[in-house]
């Protein structure tokens, strides 16, 4: 009973710190609500006693990331797969190891897989592999700059992990109460959690000088962090700076890559610079896949200019 308390105690800690939101009620109740809301079902069978099941509700169902792909694309349910209604769906759904987490549809058939632990950044790619197979054979929805957010969620996780330290992820969910660091304590990540802070307080000039003046113009951003700031924008502010173009093309021409004139092109499109947004879009398709979803739903939205 001890260890149902602790697994309780966290999963109520996971929900108030950005991460996933466990749909709560019985397996009828869960469908039910899939198939209102038209999303796949993520289920994650576990055991009290499962050492991998812990870690990945440590660490892989808090990473807020994750938490807000969920929330857009999925409904997701967390069962004991020792007890309750787990046996039954358990051997109805041949999981025969813990952690598994079963990939459905609305109605409850399955769409694949996967057994075991595995980290946030590949989470996520395997969140969006299943959201894609779920959705290739509906009939295609017309391209939003919403999607386009969703679908460059992963890039910028993976580019977090590249371009700051262990810790700054859980930093960022803290951005309320981040305050001027001391002088002597003063590093770059130190800077743009502050600067970030006060873009979110409205003290958006404050925060420009900072990250684009302070830091950028004084070059002590790497061409990742540069491309991390302009990523940043896209996802997290409604009104996207002009300054931001000049991060994004610092690391276009410091360490060029598809995802970095992707990024660019984006912000060309937000700022209404289609030409420029089509030139950048034609060097990233160069690089990228041709079916990137994030590509694919950037171009479209361009023909529709």
């Amino acid at each position: 009973m001890r260890t149902i308390g602790v697994v309780a105690a966290v999963s109520i800690l996971l929900a108030q710190g950005g991460g996933i939101r466990f749909f709560e009620g019985s397996w009828d109740a869960l469908l039910k609500e899939a198939q209102k809301q038209g999303k796949p079902i993520f289920v994650d069978f576990y055991a009290v006693w499962c050492g991998p099941c812990k870690m990945l509700e440590r660490h892989t169902f808090s990473n807020p990331e994750v938490g807000a792909y969920t929330e857009k694309n999925y409904i997701p349910y967390r069962i004991d797969a020792e007890r309750g209604e787990g046996p039954n769906l358990a051997n109805k759904y041949r999981v025969r190891a813990y952690p598994t987490i079963v990939f459905l549809d609305p109605q409850g058939n399955e769409i694949g897989r996967h057994v075991g632990y595995v980290d946030a950044l590949n989470f996520l790619g395997i969140l969006q592999r299943y959201r894609d197979s779920y959705t290739k054979n509906k009939p295609s929805a017309q391209p939003t700059w919403e999607g386009f957010r969703e679908e460059i969620r992963v890039f910028f996780t993976d580019l977090t992990q590249k371009s700051w330290e262990a810790g700054f992820s859980e930093r960022l969910m803290q951005l309320d109460t981040e305050a001027q660091p001391a002088s002597s304590t003063k590093t770059t990540a130190d800077e743009v959690i502050w600067a970030l802070s006060l873009w979110k307080k409205g003290q958006r000039d404050a925060a420009l000088h900072m990250l684009h003046h302070r830091l950028y113009q004084q070059q002590k951003l790497s061409p990742q962090q540069a491309l991390w700031l302009a990523a940043y924008a896209l996802l997290h502010w409604e009104t996207i700076p002009p300054e931001s173009v000049h991060w994004a093309t610092f690391t276009t021409k410091k360490d060029p890559s598809g995802g970095a004139y992707l990024i660019l092109a984006a912000l060309y499109y937000r700022l209404g610079r289609t030409a420029e947004a089509q030139k950048a879009l034609k060097d990233a398709q160069r690089d990228l896949p041709t079916d990137h979803p994030a590509l694919t739903t950037l171009a479209a939205l361009l023909k529709q200019r």
